[in-house]
């Protein structure tokens, strides 16, 4: 029954995204010159286009890294420009669409109007995705003080760094990873925690650039811990935790440490991925209620169970902030706490828009983050 949705589910989403690309092509296709060769070189690229982004995935376990690269990189590229291109066309083609009534349009405009439709929307939208390009390569440090009514052993305060959604892969390789660990550990946290997604489509990139390295960078005096993700399930558990087990950080699944008999964190196991994940009341029995308590869990559901629980701050990533307009406005309804901090009774929550994404290399209307808790202890 499982396998069944999830094929009806990735039929549907072929299907669309195939109306979609076709929609889009006619109308550029209209704009065109008359030359013959100059549309076989059209039809060309468009094919290319279209396909790259399913064949990278399909091969993602299969194909070389090299190939993967060829087809990932431009194929999630035009898959970000061909959802703006598809809202640009839309609403022009209501536009002259009216024009039929109300006959707003100049003679020579309407002449043209596929031309300067084209033309113009393209130029817009690979503007727009350049910005999206910058936002997402230059992370933002987001600094939050809390405060946490509870004695931390010989604590007063700690920084504690957390981090959500690296999406390492084919896209973000090695090469970004060290960024990425330059930009935590500039930071210089007592303790690092990450909240899921370590890994993207596939553990083979990983596996291939050795990223266990660059992770085994991470610096923090308390250390590393993280929970598991959906796509930790998505990309293959079991290549993805033979990765993981590489690295000099401590995995938490449905599990809680004791850190120098000071703070406790506790690690749940993903929601979507595991149908045997612990009840987080279960969960908390273990742990000593006098000490701060933090909750990695990656998709921030169910938020009042932390409340509920005693938990003094939970983090989770997982929505992105929808990654791109008009995801945002979509993602604040499914999630009480899309993005950002809140409160709620003792409880401190935070929702990570990401480090890294998934597919389109874009941030627009969201933040690549890096989160830098102060938390004082009392």
């Amino acid at each position: 029954m499982q396998y069944h949705s999830q094929f009806l589910f990735f039929l549907f989403a072929f299907i669309i995204y195939t109306l979609i690309n076709g929609y889009v092509f006619i109308r550029t296709k209209q704009a065109l010159p008359q030359s013959k060769t100059i549309r076989i070189i059209f039809w060309i690229v468009a094919l290319f286009l279209y396909s790259a982004f399913i064949i990278a995935m399909l091969g993602r376990n299969t194909l070389p890294l090299a190939v993967q690269k060829i087809l990932y990189v431009p194929g999630t590229f035009w898959f970000g420009i061909m959802l703006y291109i598809l809202l640009f066309f839309l609403v022009t083609d209501i536009i002259y669409f009216f024009n039929r009534f109300f006959h707003y349009l100049s003679s020579s405009i309407k002449k043209n109007y596929r031309k300067i439709q084209v033309i113009s929307g393209y130029i817009i939208v690979i503007c727009i995705a350049v910005y999206g390009n910058y936002q997402f390569r230059n992370p933002q440090v987001v600094e939050k003080k809390i405060n946490i009514a509870k004695k931390a052993g010989d604590y007063k305060s700690l920084k504690v760094v957390g981090v959500s959604d690296l999406h390492l892969g084919v896209a973000n390789d090695r090469k970004r990873l060290e960024q990425y660990v330059k930009l935590i550990n500039d930071q210089y946290p007592d303790l690092i925690i990450i909240a899921g997604d370590v890994v993207d489509n596939n553990a083979l990139p990983l596996e291939e650039e050795r990223m266990w390295e660059a992770l085994n960078k991470l610096n923090a005096p308390l250390g590393t811990y993280f929970c598991l993700g959906n796509h930790e399930y998505l990309s293959g558990i079991d290549a993805s935790m033979k990765f993981l087990h590489k690295t000099n950080m401590h995995l938490l699944i449905d599990t809680s440490v004791v850190i120098n008999n000071s703070i406790q964190i506790i690690g749940r196991d993903d929601k979507q991925g595991s149908h045997n994940r612990k009840s987080l009341e279960d969960l908390v029995k273990n742990t000593d209620a006098s000490l701060p308590l933090i909750l990695l869990d990656h998709e921030p559901y169910n938020l009042n169970e932390a409340e509920e629980n005693g938990i003094d701050l939970q983090f989770s990533g997982h929505t992105h902030n929808g990654q791109i307009f008009p995801g945002n406005l979509m993602v604040e309804m499914l999630f009480e706490l899309p993005n950002g901090y809140k409160q709620k009774g003792n409880t401190h929550y935070y929702v990570s828009s990401g480090l890294g994404l998934w597919g389109p290399p874009l941030r627009i209307g969201t933040k690549s983050e890096v989160v830098v808790f102060d938390i004082e202890f009392n």
